[in-house]
């Protein structure tokens, strides 16, 4: 016997129940036997009912005498475990007001240690204060337990500001590698841009995927000569186009100008009759930044026409 159930005295024994379980099988049988196999008709719908609830009733009030001797067998054990409850609460209360003093006592050693952990982080910081800026190490709660060593405590912080110093170093690296990404793009881009006689723009090279480290440089230098390649074309294109207007544009303008103002830039020049005389209109737009050419042009018309007269707009 346990100690515990000697000091109770305990004095116990399993209830019994005795009861006709044959006779009570023999009585159920009989009740349900005969309509077993039994299909039911529509006549029968009504006289089957009264059977269902007799069925019924006797399942019930079976049941109900289960429960009942259940409850009447299981009111000593609850007031078995209602006393030992009680009796177990007046440890509990005891255990409980020892337990408040302790923890006090707990506590105040863990913030005592808190102190000397917050001084082991403040050493390691300003021993590696070339290294690292100062940054908040919080103290972890198993710094504090009585079981954990100032020894792995150091050690832990060590490699928290390792940890740091390296993070640190890498983020730099990658810093410094934009940096020089921006440089090289734009060295790239300026260089294009004297050897072909252009103006691309670097802000159109500084996107976030060049910016990218994961983008390869050569694949954006290779873009910065495709993208040049397509201005000098475009140039060309716009320079072949004023090329073929410019005589034309330099006739309109001319005839435009009042006759008194075109005789003033150029002295006339001996015509040559080759056959009739015949007559053109011409009007020309230009812009003032081309003045004199306009005016040169229009004196070497003029020696070529019999006449030629032309007025502002």
């Amino acid at each position: 016997m346990a100690l515990e159930e000697r000091r109770m005295n305990l004095q116990s024994s399993l209830p019994t129940v005795s009861f006709d379980f044959a006779g009570l099988v023999a009585w159920a049988q009989g009740m349900t036997s005969k309509y077993d196999g039994l299909v039911v008709t529509e006549e029968q719908v009504p006289e089957i009912k009264e059977c269902m609830a007799e069925i019924n009733k006797a399942k019930i009030s079976l049941d109900n005498a289960r429960k009942e001797t259940v409850k009447k067998l299981s009111a000593p054990l609850k007031e078995f475990e209602a006393q030992i409850k009680k009796v177990t609460t007046i440890f509990d209360d005891t255990y409980k007001a020892l337990g408040d003093q302790v923890q006090n006592f707990v506590e105040q050693e863990r913030e005592k240690k808190r102190e000397v952990v917050q001084g082991i982080i403040t050493e390691e910081l300003d021993a590696y204060n070339g290294e690292v800026q100062p940054f908040p190490i919080p103290v972890q709660d198993k710094w504090l337990n009585k079981s954990t060593s100032l020894k792995s405590i150091r050690e832990a912080v060590q490699e928290i500001i390792a940890q740091r110093i390296e993070s640190d170093r890498i983020r730099r690296q990658a810093e410094q590698a934009r940096v020089e990404r921006a440089s090289a793009i734009e060295q790239a881009v300026k260089a294009a841009n004297a050897e072909r006689g252009i103006e691309l723009s670097v802000a159109q090279f500084m996107t976030p995927r060049n910016s990218d480290l994961g983008t390869s440089l050569d694949t954006i230098c290779a873009e910065i000569k495709t993208a040049a390649d397509r201005e000098v074309t475009r140039l060309d294109a716009i320079k072949n186009a004023m090329r073929t207007a410019r005589p034309a544009t330099a006739v309109s303008h001319a005839i435009q100008q009042p006759a008194g103002q075109m005789a003033a830039q150029a002295a006339p020049l001996p015509s040559v009759a080759v056959g009739p005389d015949k007559t053109m209109s011409i009007i020309i737009t230009y812009s003032t930044a081309k003045e004199q050419e306009v005016r040169a042009a229009l004196a070497t018309l003029k020696g070529l026409c019999t006449s030629l007269s032309a007025r502002l707009r």
